[in-house]
């Protein structure tokens, strides 16, 4: 217990639900690290070591790039219990904030451990699921007055090196490793600090769009209006690459109502935001802003023990108010406000890794299609506007969210174990070169997938775009359908190739226990 009284010391157990835990007499080689949004947004970086987790506080997080020294200041060893936990520390305890599991999986260190851990030097491997290879932790001269020791926190170079013009892990991949989950889902209202989620360098209707300019004297500006909605600085470019104008954006979505709504109405919302077009700098919105459009509604929905704000909308005008807030791609959750907590569509992601050819994207949305077909399950496939595509799983509502992830993940998991070479259910992106990635996370309650006929903020003004089966062939680009042609596309189309996802009737089956084969001797 004595490892643990300085932990214990500092929380109040009555009012935080942090793990009181206690030294565990287990050998293990855990580690976590937890994306933590406290006075300051730091990661606290946790290797397991008799029974505890020795902890230290990464103020930038940790760095893939070869030699860069990471601060790392040392601080009270947390029980084991502590890897799993993942929610708010209320104000006014210590470490008051949100925290998220951001990487978790086993070390293993060079040498003896504690003697390294005495002299200030470990060298270890980590095998997680998104930080491996070699890394150092070296302890820093002590400063005069200084109460905790200073480390840095070092990558060695190796093969999950990076270089400092590489994407950085921390913005590549936010989200929580447990429940993919961003700061503000798990704790919704409170906007966390200096952690924007940055982008990644990324007709049936024959109505037509009511458009009226005026020029007002106040502001000297040009409005617009389609479908009853004003749009201010209606030629502004979205897509320079295009010279695709937010009126024309506004226009395409009238255009394709019919299409579109079925698909969006009623689903909670996260928005990419991008007001001054896909040069400028973009953002993850979830939740409501000072001056939102009452087309764009609010509806608070029970969260476990209180409520949290979703956004979504209603109609066309709903749309068209996005198109003028800057929401260059909706995304939406796998549920409708009817019944968030069972999920209605299930999404398989098939994301290609560097080296992977689209043909290989095809073959594996139509072997998920036939694994799903064993198990009786009916399933549909839509363009991202991407590199991938997505199979999506209609269903009744009736089975909870941890069912639907783990049935997804055991069949992703299947998927990858068969055929190793070609599939992962990791997102590191050294385990990804020449595979594709399965990403079943999304079939979380608060993760979203792209919805059918949202544009995507990338090159080209591209459309996320339900296809037939049939139309899966190698002519066919998964970036393909865009702004420019995809009206013409369904003006084209005899039928919906997704006209009977409604229809379907079909439920999650029920999970089958493992199978142990016995080997004769």
């Amino acid at each position: 217990m004595a490892k643990l009284a300085a932990y214990r010391a500092k929380r109040d157990f009555a009012k935080t639900s942090e793990p009181a835990g206690k030294t565990s007499r287990r050998r293990g080689a855990s580690f976590v690290v937890q994306k933590h949004d406290a006075s300051r947004l730091h990661y606290d970086f946790r290797l397991e070591l008799d029974g505890v987790l020795k902890s230290w506080a990464v103020a930038k997080g940790p760095s893939l790039v070869k030699g860069e020294k990471r601060l790392a200041v040392h601080v009270e060893d947390h029980p084991l219990d502590y890897g799993d936990f993942e929610g708010t520390i209320p104000e006014g305890q210590y470490g008051g904030g949100t925290v998220l599991l951001w990487d978790r999986g086993t070390w293993e260190p060079e040498g003896d451990p504690r003697e390294g851990y005495e002299k200030g030097r470990l060298t270890f491997r980590l095998d997680g699921e998104k930080l491996h290879g070699t890394w150092h932790l070296v302890r820093m001269a002590k400063r005069p007055r200084e109460k905790q020791e200073s480390w840095l926190l070092i990558k060695a170079e190796d093969g999950y090196a990076r270089s400092e013009g590489d994407p950085d892990i921390l913005d590549e991949a936010p989200l929580s490793v447990k429940t993919g989950r961003s700061l503000e889902e798990i704790a919704p209202g409170r906007k966390a600090k200096n952690s924007a989620e940055k982008k990644a360098p990324p007709a049936k209707s024959n109505k037509p769009a009511k458009r009226a300019s005026s020029k007002s004297k106040e502001s000297d500006s040009v409005s617009a209006e389609v479908a009853g909605v004003s749009l201010t600085h209606p030629d502004r470019v979205l897509w320079e690459d295009q010279g695709l104008t937010k009126l024309e954006l506004a226009e395409f979505y009238f255009g394709i109502q019919d299409w579109l709504l079925p698909h969006l109405i009623n689903r909670p919302l996260t928005l990419i935001r991008c007001p001054g077009g896909t040069e400028k700098k973009c953002f993850v919105q979830r939740h409501s802003w000072a001056g939102m459009s009452s087309f764009i509604h609010q509806d608070m929905v029970p969260d476990g023990k209180s409520t949290s704000e979703v956004l979504t909308v209603r109609d066309i005008q709903g749309v068209v108010a996005l198109v003028q807030s800057g929401a260059l791609e909706m995304h939406v959750w796998g549920a409708t406000l009817a019944d968030l907590e069972h999920p209605d569509r299930l999404v398989f992601d098939f994301d290609p890794g560097d080296g992977v050819e689209w043909p290989e994207v095809i073959e594996g949305a139509l072997a998920v299609r036939e694994r799903l077909k064993t198990v009786g399950l009916e399933s549909f496939v839509k363009t991202t506007g991407g590199k991938g595509l997505h199979v999506v799983v209609p269903l009744k509502p009736k089975a909870p969210w941890k069912d639907a992830l783990v049935f997804t993940r055991d069949l992703a998991e299947a998927m990858a174990a068969d055929e190793p070479d070609r599939y992962t259910t990791t997102s590191v992106k050294q385990e990804r070169e020449g595979r594709i990635f399965i990403d079943y996370l999304r079939n979380n309650r608060e993760a979203s997938a792209i919805a059918p006929y949202s544009t995507r903020s990338r090159a080209g003004a591209p459309v996320a775009t339900p296809v037939a089966w049939e139309e899966l062939t190698h002519d066919l680009k998964p970036n393909g359908f865009t702004v420019k042609n995809l009206s013409e596309r369904l003006a084209s189309l005899k039928r919906d190739p997704w006209a009977d996802l409604s229809k379907v009737d079909q439920v999650l089956p029920a999970r089958r226990p493992s199978k142990r084969t016995s080997r004769k001797t």
